[in-house]
């Protein structure tokens, strides 16, 4: 379940509201298939009744696929808005946010950093599209500052991906967590409906195959336990000392 503190971030650990939808080649919002654009849509509607099923808060949108770094076409962003807007009245319907995911440019061929997911929710221009999904391990490669990326997001941030610098869990790297948690507590972070939540997926490109191996439970458990641990730690620092932290 999602965890709060008075005054904390709330992580989540086990059940989580989001719900993560998977874009690949076959149901790419930016396709220039038209099959493959119905298929992204018909997704769509079907992970926003599973969410509103299951009280979910939010679905994760993806523009364009991952693991498809090279463009279709100079016109493949108006495509992925255009097919997001038949479904947008969708969100308003289940009362589900979308939030739009930037992901690093090795994976995708567009919206790569927070200001081109605030330039796509400006061209969807739907009051039920309008919420951001950020990833701090993308962010490293894409965005000049993460704390001030964090900050440009303001109150469109919604959920924030968790992981290190090499994708491991949290403590594992290089990552400066403590900035991190700084911008989010400018931001008011710890209002109702904001998330902070892991998601080391280990190094790679493309992590979707990993879902179709063994999972290795002992690894899981570390992963999210370390990661829970590492966060605890860092922000009880920072909200002690928040200069000297």
């Amino acid at each position: 379940m999602p965890t709060r503190c008075a005054g904390f971030l709330t992580i989540t650990e086990s059940r989580c509201p989001e719900f993560a939808a998977c874009f690949r080649l076959d149901n790419d919002l930016s396709s220039n298939r038209g099959i493959q654009r119905q298929a992204a849509t018909d997704y769509i509607r079907r992970e926003l009744e599973f969410a509103a099923a299951v009280g979910g808060t939010y679905l994760l949108v993806v523009p364009g696929a991952v693991g498809r770094p090279r463009p279709y076409d100079t016109v493949e962003f108006h495509r992925s808005v255009e097919s997001l807007q038949t479904v947008a009245d969708e969100f308003a319907r289940h009362g589900i946010r979308a939030a739009i995911e930037p992901i690093r440019a090795a994976e995708v061929s567009f919206c790569h950093t927070i200001g081109d997911a605030l330039r796509y929710l400006e061209a969807v221009a739907h009051p039920a599209i309008g919420h951001i999904n950020g990833d701090v391990y993308h962010m490293q490669s894409g965005e000049a500052h993460i704390g001030e990326a964090i900050l440009g997001a303001g109150e469109r941030l919604t959920n924030l991906h968790m992981a290190d610098s090499n994708r491991c869990a949290l403590g594992e790297g290089s990552m400066d967590f403590d900035t991190i948690i700084r911008a989010l507590h400018l931001i008011d972070f710890t209002r109702e409906g904001c998330y902070v939540t892991p998601e080391p997926l280990g190094p790679g490109g493309d992590p979707y195959p990993a879902m179709f191996g063994n999972p290795d439970s002992i690894l899981l458990d570390h992963l999210v336990e370390q990661s829970v641990r590492h966060f605890r730690e860092r922000e009880q620092a920072v909200v002690e000392n928040p200069l000297h932290s």
